[in-house]
């Protein structure tokens, strides 16, 4: 890997925090996102912006993927301006090696990788997650404290794992491609449906007059002690619920992608289905480019109670 040439593809709350690793680690650096606008600032004597995906490929050795959905993967690899429709790539220019860090569906996945492997190329999954509790997926990646999961064939695992080593302190193989997305949506539905416990738990503490800090209190003294607790306590009662970490699209698209998966394998997800339609109906009112843990006090407010005082609100 001495001297590859590093890409990535997607600035977002998560791909951003990458970048000064990256470079750090193989001092030059080429990035892309279909929003400009993440580009400029990151830009420096040793980190260029291209001005697309297929730029990225053809100037990279490595290209790391960091999207919000399938659909974004699919743009910016099969689009117009696509990594997998250039046919300088077959000649053997340009990309080798396809770090896909988004949390995608393994069909999709497997699709990708059927397709980069027809241009000479190798695809591997990587979706990113965070060991800290309390801390979100974009602090995690920013600390060099992320942990990915990857899909990959074994013997592609060595140069993988050259690259992520500089972004994360945990690297798992989970298996081959489709593996990885897969482990990734369990992760996140298993979080996602905590979350939705929490929001419930806290209202109805509140309906009995107790206020949501003194409920967090004692829950993290309690069996209700967990990592996603420490995280909605950060957000909730600690931090901002205006600063958008993860945000109520992303968690309904991973919810959506979970009930999917559960279908084509025959496995009955009744609270996969709740969850799905908890945050859709977030979605509803206009809350989807949300902090996600703005699920707290919506809850709440469909209980008509005040979490932060505790007791019901007044009949309007």
């Amino acid at each position: 890997m001495a001297g590859k040439i590093i890409g990535q593809i997607g600035l977002g709350s998560l791909g951003r925090e990458f970048v000064p690793h990256l470079q750090k680690k193989f001092g030059f650096l080429t990035i892309f996102d279909r929003d400009p606008s993440r580009v400029a600032p990151l830009v420096s004597h040793d980190v260029k912006g291209a001005r697309s995906s297929r730029e990225v490929g053809r100037s990279s050795d490595v290209v790391l993927l960091c999207l919000p959905d399938p659909d974004a993967v699919r743009a910016v690899l099969l689009g117009p301006d696509g990594i997998l429709g250039d046919s300088a790539l077959t000649d053997g220019a340009g990309c080798k090696l396809l770090i896909d860090c988004t949390t995608s569906d393994p069909k999709t996945a497997r699709e990708m990788a059927g397709l980069a492997a027809s241009h000479g190329i190798v695809y591997v999954e990587a979706p990113v997650s965070t060991p800290i509790a309390g801390a979100s997926g974009p602090v995690a990646a920013r600390t060099g404290d992320a942990t990915f999961l990857v899909g990959a064939e074994q013997g592609d695992l060595a140069a993988v794992e050259v690259v992520l080593s500089c972004l994360g302190r945990h690297i798992f193989h989970v298996g081959p491609v489709g593996h990885a997305s897969a482990m990734k949506l369990v992760t996140n539905f298993i979080a996602g449906v905590t979350r939705i416990g929490i929001a419930e738990g806290f209202a109805l503490a509140a309906a009995m007059g107790i206020p949501c800090a003194r409920t967090a209190e004692i829950c993290r003294k309690a069996a209700a002690a967990s990592q996603t607790l420490e995280e909605v306590i950060a957000s909730v009662i600690e931090g901002d619920l205006g600063k958008v970490s993860f945000s109520v699209d992303l968690r309904y698209k991973d919810f959506r992608l979970t009930s999917e998966l559960a279908r084509e394998m025959g496995v009955p997800m009744p609270v996969a289905a709740y969850a799905t339609e908890f945050y859709q109906g977030m979605r509803a009112r206009g809350m989807g480019g949300m902090e996600m843990n703005n699920m707290v006090p919506y809850f709440a407010d469909l209980a008509g109670v005040d979490i932060y005082k505790g007791g019901r609100k007044p009949v309007r």
